[in-house]
């Protein structure tokens, strides 16, 4: 399989993005709120937006939708990596965390179906004789 490496990096940086933003904003309300931010707040944010960014992917994949989604599934997981750098997550949780990451990647692509449709060949135009 051929690597488009800009739409990689393109649509890792939008799911990141969108969970980063989302776990920041959920967190900033629910303080707003007197509540405490619990890692069940942050997990349920980060699921939701992380399957809106998927389904964001699977609508701009030009070809081999799936195929494309899983290679951004692992890049969402490797960079996810940070958090057991920073001690934010045990090393243990992060590498069960892969199969969190394949379900929003499974979800997000099928709803992708929903708003964009796979891309058909072009049927060869007739030569005129």
């Amino acid at each position: 399989m051929h690597i488009r490496w800009s739409a990689l990096i393109r649509d890792v940086s939008i799911v990141v993005g969108l969970v980063l933003a989302s776990s920041f904003a959920a967190a900033q309300i629910i303080q707003a709120m007197g509540e405490e931010v619990t890692a069940l707040v942050i997990g349920l944010s980060n699921f939701f937006w992380g399957t809106v960014g998927f389904t964001i992917s699977g609508c701009l994949a030009k070809t081999e939708r799936f195929k494309h989604l899983f290679m951004v599934a692992v890049g969402l997981w490797l960079v996810s990596f940070v958090n057991v750098v920073m001690g934010l997550t045990p090393v243990q949780f992060w590498a069960v965390g892969f199969l969190l990451v394949l379900l929003m990647m499974g979800l997000g692509g099928g709803l992708s179906y929903l708003f964009v449709r796979t891309p058909q060949a072009e049927p060869p135009m007739p030569h005129d004789s």
